[in-house]
């Protein structure tokens, strides 16, 4: 808790503390109440009324249970303490109409216990649900990270065949022209640089759960997913160039990833539109929808692996409500990073 919410609390404790046992020593006298002398009333009787008992008395319990549940320890027992033995001195020591010293003694002690463990157990279920979403939210990370195992698979396989079947060439033609293989080797490290670049662009963001496979054909497979979406979208698709195999199933699995994330969380959109746009440097795709019916806590973390994907592929991301609707962009290079 902040230091702006400690301090209001400090200052509350204190002054209930001081109000408290002020109208004790307004109803029995601050003699008796200083050097603990029990005895009759002898101060003002207008707090010495059964409903301002019990207000009194209530508002020391909500207090105990506040610190209970929200206050840090170091803060919470003594405050807890004091509260505490403040009421209890005021049960003792103050004269009672329906109850004995000993009855109303023990009752504020019960009841305080009952505060301060049901704002205990609200702190421990507080603490128990942030462990949990933290947990969660690292199990999306890292699943994400684990999301292209088999696409790293794919594309080291890719460019190492290629360049197998290139050196193999050049050995063969060696034997008969050294100047010609020579003239082969570029195309082994450049097969090469690409196959380390593949590889780091995609080692950092590992994961397979059934997502979806790209082909050789973006265009055909982003149409796709949006027919098996079952959401009512509209499309813009331009892309006028080649994307390379890693880079598009990334793209697939952002839009997937969108589209799923508005089925889940915006059952009650109306629209939807997917834009993917190649530029000279990147890849821009939006996914843009209209629902209203968007829980502020949904539970998934289909975001955290979206955001992980793309900033590890170095690009941008966003995600956020736009007062119409819910936005996803993203922007990913075309170069890979070594």
């Amino acid at each position: 808790m902040g230091e702006l919410r400690r301090k209001p609390l400090i200052i509350a404790t204190v002054l209930l503390c001081a109000a408290v046992f002020a109208v004790t020593g307004r109803i029995i006298g601050f003699d008796r109440a200083l050097h603990l002398i029990s005895g009759p009333g002898v101060g003002e009787s207008a707090f010495d009324h059964p409903v301002y008992t019990i207000a009194e008395s209530a508002v020391v319990l909500v207090l105990v249970f506040t610190h209970a549940w929200r206050a840090p320890v170091l803060l919470a027992v003594p405050s807890i303490v004091a509260l505490v033995l403040v009421v209890e001195h005021a049960a003792f020591y103050r004269p009672h109409i329906s109850l004995s010293r000993a009855d109303a003694v023990q009752l504020m002690l019960i009841l305080s216990i009952i505060m301060a463990a049901g704002g205990l157990l609200l702190r421990m279920r507080e603490r128990s649900r942030a462990a949990l979403a933290a947990a969660a939210e690292e199990r999306a990370r890292r699943d994400e990270r684990l999301d292209m195992a088999r696409e790293l698979h794919d594309v080291v396989a890719h460019h190492v065949t290629g360049m197998l079947v290139q050196a193999q060439a050049a050995l063969v033609v060696a034997q008969q022209d050294k100047d010609k293989a020579c003239e082969m080797l570029p195309g082994i490290v450049e097969g090469g640089t690409d196959a380390l670049g593949a590889m780091s662009a995609m080692v950092r963001t590992l994961r397979d759960n059934g997502a979806a496979t790209a082909t050789t054909d973006l265009t055909a497979d982003l149409h796709r997913l949006v027919e098996r979406s079952g959401l009512p979208v509209r499309t813009s698709i331009e892309l006028t160039g080649d994307v390379r195999p890693e880079l598009g199933r990334s793209v697939l699995r952002l839009v997937q990833e969108a589209l799923t994330n508005t089925r889940k969380h915006a059952f009650d959109a109306t629209s939807v539109e997917v834009d993917v746009h190649l530029t000279d440097e990147a890849v821009l795709l939006s996914v843009v929808d209209n629902g209203k019916v968007r829980p502020t806590q949904s539970g998934g973390f289909g975001l955290v692996g979206m955001r992980e994907r793309v900033h590890e592929l170095g690009g941008r991301f966003f995600a956020g409500a736009t007062g119409e609707g819910w936005l996803v962009t993203a922007e990913l290079p075309l170069e890979v990073r070594a």
